[in-house]
């Protein structure tokens, strides 16, 4: 059964309207509206400092004891379009706070000014400013929600081709997997997925990550972009969090078996009925208890 931060918050997605995807959209005023949100308080004993790295805006969220090996580096998502370090805060206070990890949160330029790969170019310039920062990538998992859990499997993917250190898990909540294929969720869930809906794969959002309305399928193939895609031998352990009433269901549902298949360390939480990027929500029980599960996973390795 689903708390009651739970049903609240699908009552709440469920009254805004679905925008007509036909219609242009004012992302400066969303994004607007996002940062106008009241932030979080600050907990007890927790610091926060924000910082800049190569015209990159990140924050260091640290607890009052923290340790060299329990770093987290949390990407956010918003669909590449908007969001922030300082909106995810709820999550990342909480990370610090509750399991004692020092969470490192940056931004990244948002399109469309700014179309792929300039999001994921800006988390691979900050994988540089954390090992500068004096953190060894070795002891960071990788965590974020949505396109968050897009990038975080991106970067661990575009780092192994690199050659770069490898960190030490990858906890991807509601990703983005595979853009290439019309899975059966993406189309099939758009009324049980309150907060998304239909907005996600159509060709107005295509238009805006991308800057076309549709993009060859062998551009969308590049595991980069459908990380479903890519080879994870090498790859560290991955943690997935999905609810089965997203639209972004299968995406974590196909990964899971494929990393399964392989024999690649992979564990997936699945729960009813909840919102999209549930996991990134810790208002909620369900978000609490998942949290917990993916640091208990990662604390394996």
């Amino acid at each position: 059964m689903l708390s009651i931060q739970a049903k609240m918050l699908n009552q709440i997605f469920k009254s805004m309207p679905a925008e007509d995807i036909n219609t242009e959209h004012d992302y400066v005023a969303e994004r607007a509206r996002n940062a106008a949100r009241k932030l979080p308080k600050l907990p007890k004993g927790i610091q926060v400092v924000e910082k800049e790295y190569k015209g990159i805006g990140y924050e260091v969220i640290t607890p009052a004891n923290p340790k060299a090996d329990k770093v987290i580096w949390f990407i956010h998502g918003g669909g590449c379009t908007t969001g922030s370090a300082k909106q995810s805060r709820g999550c990342t206070y909480y990370l610090a706070e509750k399991f004692g990890y020092t969470v490192i949160a940056n931004d990244y330029r948002l399109a469309p000014e700014h179309i792929w790969p300039a999001q994921l170019d800006d988390c691979m310039d900050m994988y540089d400013g954390i090992e500068e920062l004096g953190y060894e990538m070795k002891n960071i998992v990788l965590m974020g929600g949505s396109a968050g859990g897009l990038l975080v499997l991106s970067v661990s993917l575009r780092a192994k081709d690199e050659g770069r250190i490898m960190p030490k898990a990858v906890c991807a909540f509601s990703p983005i997997t595979n853009q290439a294929d019309d899975l059966k969720s993406h189309h099939g869930k758009e009324k049980t997925d309150y907060m998304l809906k239909n907005a996600l794969f159509c060709d107005r959002q295509n238009q805006a990550v991308f800057g076309v309305a549709h993009p060859p399928r062998e551009i969308m193939l590049h595991p980069y972009i459908s990380p479903y895609y890519g080879d994870y031998k090498g790859m560290p352990p991955v943690f997935l969090a999905v609810s089965d009433a997203e639209v972004l269901y299968d995406d974590s549902v196909t990964l899971y078996e494929k990393l399964k298949k392989e024999g690649h360390p992979v564990e997936m939480d699945v729960v009813s009925g909840i919102c999209h990027a549930y996991a990134t929500l810790p208002m909620m029980p369900e978000a609490k208890k998942t949290l917990k599960n993916a640091i208990c996973f990662i604390e394996n390795f």
